[in-house]
């Protein structure tokens, strides 16, 4: 066991006994995340709880706390934060099991689980506003997006952009910019995507890594659970999914009738928006943080984006670029590592 385990595994021995429950016996580490948290089960006799590690120097462990109660109180599915110590940097949080849908989704069962999880997200996008959860601004919106061009383009591909393509760059990021901000505004998980989201035993879907919550336009979440990395669907299935949120958001009074033009702008930049983004957050944690085991995902990050860029006439030269030039140069990087 290592150094950081052991302390965890007696530290959660330690707040059991203080409130007369039984020891855990077993500590396993879960998933690696892209966050310097470090997640544990740990298990005993009829008892299975879920230690963190997350060093209170490299991570906001009080706004977690109050986001998980704040989603709580607002009757969304998230774990509740059981027992807490800053100094240490630990965790004591409940444990929604192993039923990842991440590895549950497939063609059969999609509809019925991803309607489960959409009704999750409009309980979300209805969370009244507070103080502490920011909105998305034009300048977080923008730094999003240019993460593309200095981590993955310059960072991992190595490519120096020219003063005609940085135009064309622009162009894209104008119109993004606009689409974001056309939107409706709303609460948002911000990765809301299969490997966040749990089966429960009573059908409801349960919300993991909610930390990056904020106020932002209103597709920004159904991009990220219908344009999933882990499970990947066709464009008929991502509109029957869509018009099931739709519908679901209607009711719940968040957005109007959308005209099905508006409705595919929406979607779409807001979806390359977030692929741009992700590009560049990949390529970081690999260079910067020597994480590497997204990588994988760059190649269908990109496919997403050079797809929705195609759909669209004013993004017709962004598209080329990132066809010609872009989708080559990540092939032949992946190649050599």
């Amino acid at each position: 066991m290592l150094d950081t385990e052991k302390k965890l595994f007696n530290w959660v021995n330690g707040c059991l006994d203080e409130s007369g429950k039984s020891p855990v016996t077993s500590i396993v580490p879960l998933r690696e995340e892209a966050s310097f948290r470090r997640y544990y089960r740990l298990e005993g006799k009829d008892i299975s709880l879920v230690g963190v590690h997350s060093p209170s120097d490299l991570e906001s462990n009080n706004e977690f706390i109050s986001l998980s109660e704040y989603f709580i109180s607002n009757n969304v599915s998230v774990p509740a934060v059981l027992a807490y110590d800053f100094d240490l940097g630990f965790l004591l949080v409940e444990d929604f099991g192993n039923n990842l849908y991440q590895y549950h989704l497939n063609k059969e069962n999609y509809k019925e689980l991803l309607s489960h999880a959409v009704k999750e997200m409009i309980t979300i996008q209805s969370c009244p506003a507070t103080k502490s959860i920011k909105y998305l601004d034009k300048q977080t919106v923008q730094d999003q997006i240019t993460l593309f061009e200095s981590w993955f383009l310059e960072g991992f591909l190595e490519y120096k952009v020219s003063e005609h393509e940085k135009s064309l760059l622009n162009k894209a990021y104008d119109l993004i910019l606009d689409s974001f901000f056309e939107q409706p505004q709303v609460l948002s998980h911000f990765d809301f995507e299969s490997r966040n989201i749990m089966i429960l035993e009573n059908n409801k879907a349960g919300i993991l890594d909610f930390q990056d919550a904020v106020f932002g336009p209103i597709f920004l979440d159904p991009v990220s659970l219908f344009r999933d990395l882990d499970n990947q669907w066709d464009d008929k299935e991502v509109e029957v999914m869509l018009g099931i949120y739709l519908e679901g958001a209607k009711e719940a009074g968040l957005i109007g009738e959308l005209d099905s033009d508006t409705k595919k702008r929406w979607f779409d930049l807001t979806a390359l928006q977030r692929q741009l983004r992700i590009l560049g957050t990949l390529s970081r944690l690999h260079i910067r943080d020597n994480k590497s085991y997204r990588l994988p995902d760059l190649k269908k990050t990109l496919d997403y984006a050079i797809k929705g860029a195609k759909d669209h006439k004013e993004l017709g030269d962004f598209s080329d670029f990132l066809t010609g030039k872009v989708l080559p140069l990540l092939e032949n990087r992946m190649d050599r590592l």
